[in-house]
């Protein structure tokens, strides 16, 4: 019970940072004619928030005190609260530093004994607070007054809690190891299928963003909301391998080809998302159980890398061959150098 307590207190966390986030990112946007300094933020806070998990993993490896960490992200985001109406770009910066922070040390507070359930629940309210976050501002509304208040309340509430104590992965048993357990080229299959994927997803929500079609965008929230919720359930039940490639191959054609399609669009999402509580316990169990780092490649790295082939002119680039040849060599060159780290050969 004093478990689940956490993981319900760190999954609001989880959403009001990315409100914060969200409703940061919308204004500046809606206040901002310069297309360039518009994109300069975006780029900035992305490469801060998903590209600076790893390194914040690596620290708190180090560090071993998760408490004190996931506290000082939120003294990031109240700060980034209140400095925001006077130098935005400074806010967003502390917003992004304080997001990559929070996914890291509050996901792997909530990985415990690495079950895909308790992960999806702290990863759901993410997306939509980040689109509320993004439909107030656009309506325009001053949010600040609210949720700085609310901001510097969580962070007492954190204060309160005596200890969010990393919890060691639980030994997988023989009969769950085809269910638990992927070799280097599941590995490549789902990288592979996560990238086209979030490449469609992100292309589709800057897309919605910049024809103001905030009703799509709420109804993806939705979908992705219930999606990882119901899949770390399921992924715990069927197995997370099985359910992960399944997922992964059903969304990539939905997230492809019926763009124009909410309903079609949205199971798309909702299966996409559903595959990322089970695709993070994989990352986990096949770094032995470095918990910190299987969050961080999860949450961060697949982000980055669809964000970033979402820039690129060519629309459809991602599901050419080359592409997915050149792709393929480099995850497997990168498998490949995974697997003679964790079984070398013997002297």
């Amino acid at each position: 019970m004093i478990l689940k307590n956490k993981i319900t207190i760190l999954a609001f966390g989880h959403g009001l940072n990315d409100l914060i986030a969200g409703y940061f990112l919308g204004s500046f946007s809606v206040n901002n004619n310069d297309l360039f300094q518009i994109g300069l933020a975006i780029s900035v806070y992305n490469i801060l928030a998903f590209g600076g998990q790893y390194p914040v993993a690596i620290l708190m490896e180090r560090l071993n005190d998760t408490k004190k960490i996931i506290v000082f992200s939120y003294i990031l985001n109240v700060t980034a609260v209140a400095i925001f109406l006077f130098v935005p770009t400074v806010a967003i910066i502390l917003a992004g530093i304080a997001s990559a922070i929070y996914h890291v040390a509050g996901g792997t507070v909530c990985a415990e004994n690495n079950k895909a359930v308790n992960i999806g629940l702290f990863a759901a309210p993410g997306v939509a607070g980040l689109i509320a976050g993004g439909f107030l501002a656009w309506k325009n509304f001053n949010i600040i007054p609210f949720i700085l208040p609310i901001a510097v309340a969580f962070l007492f509430v954190l204060l309160k809690i005596k200890s969010f104590n990393q919890v060691v992965e639980k030994n997988v048993s023989s009969n769950q190891v085809q269910k638990h357990v992927i070799d280097r080229h599941d590995i490549i299959m789902i990288l592979l299928l996560m990238i086209i994927s979030l490449r469609s997803v992100t292309w589709n929500v800057f897309q919605l963003i910049y024809e103001n079609n905030y009703e799509w965008l709420v109804a993806i929230a939705i979908a992705a909301v219930i999606g990882k919720i119901a899949g770390g359930w399921l992924a715990d039940k069927i197995g997370w391998r099985l359910y992960t490639l399944s997922s992964a191959i059903i969304a990539t054609p939905l997230l492809t080809f019926f763009k124009k399609e909410l309903v079609l669009f949205c199971i798309g999402v909702g299966l996409l998302q559903s595959g990322i509580p089970a695709t993070t316990s994989l990352l986990i169990h096949s770094l032995k159980g470095k918990t910190s780092k299987g969050i961080a490649l999860s949450f961060g790295a697949a982000v980055i890398i669809g964000s970033v082939a979402s820039v690129f002119p060519v629309e459809t680039l991602l599901v050419q061959m080359p592409y997915i040849l050149l792709a393929s060599i480099l995850l497997l060159i990168m498998c490949n150098y995974w697997h003679k780290r964790t079984h070398p050969l013997p002297i």
